[in-house]
């Protein structure tokens, strides 16, 4: 009986210590990830003891920003408009997301000194993987959320951008062989400016290629929009504006330029995003950028982040975004360039707010974020907005249905879709899926483009396994030739699996908020977070083309490396 008392008492207390190397393994564990001395752990303290710590440490249910209570406090105590911002019950806390990538980056960079720029370096084909290529090199910190756009004028020209953690410039990659080799580059910091966040990229008719991204201020979590311009096809930038104006609280912007070319607003360039809790817009033209303009108003409860904006091909301007209190989405449009917009109407309805916790996604989350594309042409005048939610039904339709790590749950996220084809005056009732696979498997970061040319929606989403696969993924796309009445089965993407819950993973930012997706003259090109060779986190490209059958019907197929090069 002794012996068996000690055994038992042996086994508790190795229990124990596995149990608690395990959160450590799992949990952002601060005083083993800041080094004592370091210009970090001297701000982590000096937050520790402003006046506002004891409110920002407090708990608040429901909020899911995970960032520490230090940071909280410091970014409360550099801005003086916190309690306006902060709503009852909204899920954000009134924090804007990019704090996830400012906290990752100073665990990088804990003097919170921004290293020297790198050289550009030309990424060589080789790196082509079957149907995929690698666009970021070999790097060796995480890269995640990226954007890419075709030139609809040459569409040999590409364009992409992405989040760099390490360096904390945003990253810039460039083709001019219709993505069969890639080039890369970094944006220049702005004097006061830490790091980039929230990538966005487009092209005007005149060659020239524009970027978006968040300058962020580590000493004072200042968030302002800038804009950057190229006249070399990706390969220099230039700073242009802060259309943001005066705000100092911004967050997930969205690009578009308009393409349209008996637009009367032609290459006017279009960017929304929200500050705090409203919802923003601003407008280049040939003059410059105009003043921010506020979308939302009362109607939207909670925070609008997750927006998106196109236009099409008449120059009327689209913008659709969720609200994280009401749980509805918003659609406005402008017939003056921006100048002024519609008020908000609802044109759907989310089950959850702001994240949702999927196993494959469980630190970070996935946004429950829109995605817009628009139409016109003679006999067809559509707009389309789809979006993450639950998939709903008994078990799923709230906003703790969500699986968080449980690969075994009911419940799922899936992609969602919405479509008007009077130019937005009525909306498709109910939503639908695009995609309810019977499956225990899980939807996110989906991107929704329509091609000018032959009228075909695209769209790509990260789709998990099911059991312990659930927490891989792979890159999926799918197409509507029907003005998304029907969709095509699903084309896979990747040739390999990427799991971003391993102890190596970026935990903090995992596959980012969102992928890129762009269509001109049939081809579709697609750029994602992947980190398949089980290192950092890189972005990965791949072209697709749509090619009509005898019967007329459109097939999909992945580009091999070589025919990436034919002219």
């Amino acid at each position: 009986m002794r012996n068996g008392r000690i055994s038992n008492a042996i086994i508790i207390a190795l229990a124990a210590v596995v149990s608690f190397f395990a959160a450590v393994a799992t949990t952002r564990t601060e005083p083993l990830q800041i080094r004592a001395g370091t210009a970090l752990a001297k701000l982590r303290d000096e937050s520790s003891k402003n006046t506002v710590f004891a409110a920002a440490a407090a708990p608040v249910p429901g909020v899911k920003i995970k960032i520490p209570a230090w940071l909280r406090a410091h970014y409360r105590r550099n801005h003086s408009e916190f309690l306006k911002i902060a709503a009852p019950s909204d899920p954000t806390g009134g924090y804007p997301l990019a704090l996830d990538t400012l906290y990752a980056w100073m665990l990088l960079h804990q003097d919170l000194q921004t290293p020297p720029a790198p050289a550009p370096e030309q990424v060589a084909s080789s790196v082509v993987v079957g149907q995929n290529t690698r666009i970021s090199g070999n790097n060796d910190t995480p890269r995640s959320e990226s954007d890419i756009r075709i030139n609809v004028i040459n569409s040999k020209q590409i364009i992409a951008a992405s989040n760099n953690i390490g360096n904390g410039r945003q990253a810039q990659f460039f083709s001019s062989n219709g993505g069969a080799s890639w080039g890369q580059t970094t944006l220049p910091l702005l004097t006061g400016d830490s790091l980039h966040s929230d990538p966005t990229v487009d092209w005007d008719s005149q060659g020239n290629a524009w970027t978006t991204t968040m300058g962020i201020s580590a000493s004072s979590t200042v968030l302002q929009m800038r804009a950057y311009k190229s006249t070399d096809g990706g390969k220099t930038w230039t700073f242009d504006a802060t259309f943001s104006g005066d705000q100092t609280n911004t967050d997930k912007q969205m690009m578009w330029i308009d393409h349209g070319t008996s637009s009367p607003f032609h290459d006017n360039i279009y960017v929304v995003w929200h500050n705090g809790r409203p919802a923003f817009a601003n407008h280049r033209t040939a003059s410059g950028w105009q003043a921010p303009v506020q979308l939302s108003g009362a109607e939207t409860t909670g925070t609008a982040i997750g927006s998106d904006i196109t236009t099409n091909a008449a120059g009327d301007v689209f913008v659709a975004w969720p609200d994280t209190g009401s749980k509805k989405l918003f659609f406005v449009s402008s017939k003056d360039g921006g100048v002024t917009f519609s008020a908000p109407h609802p044109i759907g309805q989310t089950t959850a707010a702001f994240q949702i916790v999927v196993p494959a996604f469980a630190e970070r989350a996935a946004l429950v974020g829109v995605s817009i594309a628009a139409l016109k042409t003679k006999n067809r005048d559509d707009i389309y907005v789809s979006w993450v939610d639950l998939s709903g039904g008994e078990g799923c339709n709230t906003p703790d249905s969500e699986p968080a790590t449980d690969v075994t749950s009911d419940c799922k996220s899936r992609i969602w879709f919405v479509r008007s084809t009077d130019g937005g005056k009525t909306w498709s009732e109910p939503a639908r899926k695009i995609n309810d696979q019977n499956d225990r498997n899980d939807q996110f970061n989906q991107k929704l483009v329509v091609d000018p040319e032959s009228g075909v929606l695209g769209i790509t989403y990260y789709s998990t396994g099911s059991g312990a696969d659930r927490k891989k993924t792979n890159v999926v796309f799918q197409f509507s030739q029907d003005s998304g009445v029907t969709w095509s089965p699903t084309t896979l993407v990747t040739t390999a699996t990427t799991d971003e819950t391993a102890v190596s993973a970026d935990n903090g930012n995992q596959y980012g908020d969102y992928n890129g997706l762009s269509a001109a003259k049939g081809a579709f090109s697609l750029c994602w977070t992947d980190r398949r060779s089980g290192k950092s986190e890189s972005i990965f490209t791949a072209q697709i083309t749509l090619k009509q059958n005898a019967a007329g019907v459109f097939e999909a197929s992945l580009l091999q490396g070589p025919e990436k090069a034919k002219p």
